[in-house]
């Protein structure tokens, strides 16, 4: 992994939305280790750190290191050459019931080994040497690029980086053989038939072209990789040859991807003999970095996404460091592609490793001097975060509330908009980015999107008496013009006829009131009349007049006016349903009275 090679920065993202990026501060956790170059953890406080020459050290909680090694395997192991040794640790899901745990390690003819071995019986800060279980031997024809790297998935799978071989440029070219594991990602079962099992579900499961515990090809020397706890997908730091040093994002599942390896290096052709002329048939880094000392280095350490909680402003984002040049990238993971990263110049030179324990707080190590450090955030505790209401009507512009949380008070406020309050108010739809510095000179930025809401109209469907409103969250029922105590819910059944309408509230504190109804109550019969029905109401040419006479009996039917002068009247003598039809075209508008029977409803001319 520390041979020295390259690449240019490629900014090939948008700067769509930066939140709280980390301010990273390494304190020293832990000292005295030799050649440190793995950090895992077994679900417990403790850390277990592999030295590269076959020991593994515990490092309990609170920084010290336990004088006995966990492992000892140094008689087994070849680490002449510095990317030999014993490289990888990983623990399995199940550890605290069945002790096992996996090594990756390079045997004394330098070849690549990866077994199991089990914890003493009688002391969990002890390993049973002679537990071993040899799983799989990996020939190795050069002494680089062997890899090291070993996680289990959250599928509980157990995946191994393995790197293309050695030498330069993969003379033989073995990244893109698919009948040889080197350069490749596998992915095996450890849980069943031993030493391992094809996982069913592998991407070439059943081909005669392609070793089926393979799950991705085209890597160079994957030192180090790493699965986000929260959404499964898998981060593979891959160290480069002349130009670049690259990071890829392999969505949670998605296996049999050609990274490329040589074919390209990074995004540039490197040596095309073989190689598929559609570069849609290759996987390119999210992130690439050039081979100098200023904005680049020589060789990738890939890292972690941190999920602790102790600093929530490196929340969602992956760290990682070049073991040359000491530069480190952070890159958003939680806001996607397009990915989000920036460089931080000259953090500490020499790591070989990260790590995380049982809380999700992250560590690395220091190849040189054996130092393990707590990686934190100097900005601490300091957290931007806002309210947005969204722009939709007319009773409510957006507006944003800002909260910050932690830092050194006081606080200044820089917005896009040239603001410098810590909210703003009336907002029309948009983009909004404030910079937040506290006191000691740390800043956050947070960007808030108003959004304008589809118009939000209020209607009103009525069946029988019974009217319902457009849904919403609160509600107030008028009847000409005046609200009705205590009509407040979504449903509202009229006990007498008029013109109705509704105010509604939605969820995003948006009121509108519907257009006017005019509802005529259908009442029950009195003195034989029934299911009176007057239709239109208001009426501008024929106004049609229905009842029910149950009985025979003679009804008078009148239209008043609002001094009560009757003005049209007809005299009914039927049984049954009847209906009249008048014309009011020449009626002077306003409001009249129907009498029939006992009933008196009103009816509006216009």
């Amino acid at each position: 992994m520390y041979r020295i090679f390259f690449l240019a920065l490629s900014l090939c993202f948008l700067m769509q939305r930066v939140d709280a990026q980390p301010v990273i501060d390494l304190q020293v956790f832990a000292t005295g280790l030799n050649n440190p170059v793995d950090i895992a953890h077994c679900g417990d406080d403790r850390l277990f750190i592999v030295e590269r020459a076959g020991r593994i050290r515990i490092v309990q909680a609170d920084g010290t290191v336990l004088p006995d090694y966990f492992l000892d395997i140094t008689d087994q192991i070849e680490s002449g050459y510095q990317e030999q040794g014993l490289l990888g640790l990983a623990f399995h899901p199940d550890y605290a019931s069945n002790g096992y745990f996996y090594v990756h390690y390079n045997d004394e003819d330098g070849n690549t080994v990866i077994s199991r071995f089990s914890v003493s019986a009688g002391d969990p800060n002890v390993a049973d040497e002679a537990s071993e279980m040899v799983m799989m031997n990996i020939d190795q024809p050069f002494v680089n690029h062997n890899g090291g790297c070993i996680k289990f998935g959250p599928d509980g799978m157990l995946y191994i980086g393995m790197g293309d071989g050695g030498s330069a440029g993969d003379p033989g070219d073995r990244a893109q053989n698919a009948m040889l594991r080197l350069g490749k990602m596998l992915r095996i079962d450890v849980n069943g038939i031993e030493p391992f099992a094809i996982p069913n579900d592998n991407p070439f499961i059943g081909a005669l072209d392609t070793l089926n515990e393979i799950w991705s090809i085209g890597l160079r020397n994957p030192w180090r990789f790493s699965f986000d706890p929260l959404t499964g997908n898998l981060w593979i730091a891959d160290v480069g040859q002349n130009l670049h040093e690259e990071l890829n994002v392999e969505p949670a599942g998605m296996g049999g991807l050609n990274y490329g390896w040589r074919c390209y290096e990074a995004f540039d052709e490197f040596n095309m003999t073989g190689c598929d002329g559609d570069p849609a048939a290759y996987t390119f880094p999210i992130l690439d970095y050039p081979h100098n000392y200023s904005t680049g280095g020589f060789s990738i350490t890939g890292g972690f996404v941190y999920r602790g909680t102790a600093f929530p402003g490196m929340y969602g984002y992956y760290l990682c460091a070049d073991y040359v040049s000491g530069n480190w990238w952070w890159v958003n993971a939680d806001a996607g592609a397009p990915w989000i990263f920036e460089r931080m110049d000259d953090v500490k030179t020499d790591i070989s490793a990260f790590g995380t324990d049982i809380s999700g707080e992250m560590y690395c190590a220091n190849l040189a001097n054996g130092n393990i450090y707590h990686i934190t955030d100097a900005c601490g505790d300091f957290l931007v975060t806002g309210l947005i209401t969204d722009y939709i009507c007319a009773s409510q512009e957006g507006n944003v509330d800002l909260t910050v949380s932690g830092g050194v008070a006081p606080y200044t406020f820089d917005w896009s908009t040239g603001d410098a309050t810590e909210d703003l108010e009336n907002l029309e739809a948009g983009t909004y980015t404030v910079t937040v510095t506290d006191a000691a000179g740390c800043v956050r930025e947070q960007t808030f999107i108003v959004e304008e809401l589809p118009v939000f109209t209020v209607t009103i469907t009525i069946d029988g008496n019974t009217m319902t409103a457009t849904e919403g969250v609160s509600y107030q029922w008028y009847l000409n013009g005046e609200a009705i105590d205590g009509a407040t819910e979504q449903t509202y059944t009229a006990t007498e006829s008029g013109n109705y309408s509704v105010e509604v509230t939605n969820e995003q504190g948006c009121s509108e009131i519907s257009d006017v109804t005019v509802l005529t109550v259908a009442i029950p019969a009195l003195d034989g009349v029934s299911d009176i029905h007057i239709f239109p109401n208001p009426a501008t040419e024929l106004l049609s007049i229905t009842f029910n006479m149950q009985q025979h009996n003679q009804t008078d039917l009148r239209i008043l006016d609002l001094t009560g002068r009757v003005v049209w009247q007809k005299t009914i003598e039927q049984t049954g349903n009847v209906s009249v039809q008048l014309s009011v075209e020449n009626w002077a508008a306003g409001m009249y009275i129907i009498s029939v029977g006992q009933f008196k409803l009103p009816i509006a001319v216009k």
